[in-house]
């Protein structure tokens, strides 16, 4: 795992926000890219799925 990830990530997990918001913009290509249905942009879709990730960083295990 690059250095600099985990570091982003150990603060992540401990709840800071500028970390996870760090990652959010490091994965918004491929957020974005899964929030396409029926070839258009949802905008609930992607909010969902920031939400879940959001919540699973604060579980994650390093």
């Amino acid at each position: 795992m690059n250095e600099q990830f985990e570091k982003t990530l150990r603060a992540a997990v401990n709840g800071d926000n500028a970390a996870i918001e760090a990652i959010l913009e490091q994965f918004a290509p491929l957020l974005n890219a899964n929030s396409i249905t029926n070839g258009k942009f949802d905008e609930d879709l992607h909010q969902h799925l920031i939400l879940h990730i959001i919540k699973k960083i604060k579980k994650f295990k390093i």
